[in-house]
């Protein structure tokens, strides 16, 4: 038996115990990063499928936390580990897209007939539309060491899932969630939202501008955007992009297909899209 195994081994016990709740995170988090479950076998003999088999399967050969309940008891345990939780989240949507590749089918195919799992095919589509989404680049920075884990509560971010309790006949229990998740200036652009005719293109807007923002600030990297590690000139380094100054530009062929970021200088870079995804950067360091 390898020293890798007696690791799975060791983490396997961990989880299926439970109770310990940091012991368990960080025993999780280990499993998931060696991909434990491809390393065990199920009552058939063979390795388990997907990390949400191996979840569910009864003890000795899985987990034993069967079901929705087994679930929300494992994402309880890592409650206090908010970049663990993602990461587990991330490995279990993962698996989803890598068995609906092998089929041929969509994640949300494999996720009904599995578990019904809504929120992993949400995941799984997003890791098949564009695998450089910001939760994936999270949990790549926690698989090589670059994010130390810690329990505390997790930061407040405009860029934080924000689980709302309130139902509709509880408006400003919504309203108190709000600022206290949001800050002032993304809640005046929430509710000029609700005022605006163009709500679909300022969406779609919104939607290419992330996606051209991390493509601009990967290529202020040492190792660049892209297959050619594209550089920005030294004289954007420290230019950011706002969204209100951003527009789309060119002919009605290229019609949603380039966009221009901007701040308050002027034009820095022009961002081709192609599919679901960004083809090209074309700096301008002029300004």
């Amino acid at each position: 038996m390898t020293q890798q195994d007696n690791t799975v081994k060791t983490q396997h016990e961990m989880i299926k115990q439970g109770g310990q709740i940091e012991k368990f995170a960080e025993a999780m988090a280990q499993f998931c990063k060696i991909e434990g479950w491809k390393k065990l076998n199920d009552t058939d003999g063979a390795p388990f499928k997907s990390l949400r088999h191996y979840i569910e399967a009864k003890p000795p050969f899985g987990a034993g936390y069967p079901g929705k309940s087994g679930m929300e008891k494992i994402e309880a345990y890592l409650s206090l580990s908010p970049t663990i939780k993602d990461y587990f989240q991330h490995c279990h949507a993962n698996c989803l897209f890598e068995m609906a590749k092998d089929e041929g089918i969509s994640p949300g195919v494999v996720a009904k007939r599995e578990w019904n799992d809504v929120k992993g095919a949400s995941l799984a589509r997003a890791i098949q539309e564009n695998p450089e989404e910001i939760y994936l680049e999270k949990a790549a920075a926690y698989v090589e060491g670059k994010e130390k884990v810690k329990p505390g509560s997790r930061s407040r971010s405009i860029v934080t899932t924000m689980r709302l309790s309130a139902s509709p006949d509880q408006p400003y229990a919504l309203v108190k969630k709000l600022k206290e998740n949001f800050n002032d200036d993304f809640i005046k652009c929430f509710l000029n939202g609700f005022n605006i005719d163009s709500l679909d293109e300022i969406i779609e807007l919104e939607k290419k501008f992330i996606l051209a923002l991390a493509a601009f600030n990967k290529s202020k990297q040492a190792d660049g955007w892209g297959s050619n590690n594209i550089k920005a000139p030294e004289a954007l380094m420290n230019r950011e992009p706002v969204i209100e100054k951003s527009d789309f530009i060119g002919d009605e062929i290229n019609e949603k297909n380039i966009l221009s970021l901007k701040d308050e200088k002027g034009k820095i870079v022009i961002v081709r899209f192609r599919g679901t995804g960004v083809s090209a950067l074309s700096f301008d360091d002029k300004n």
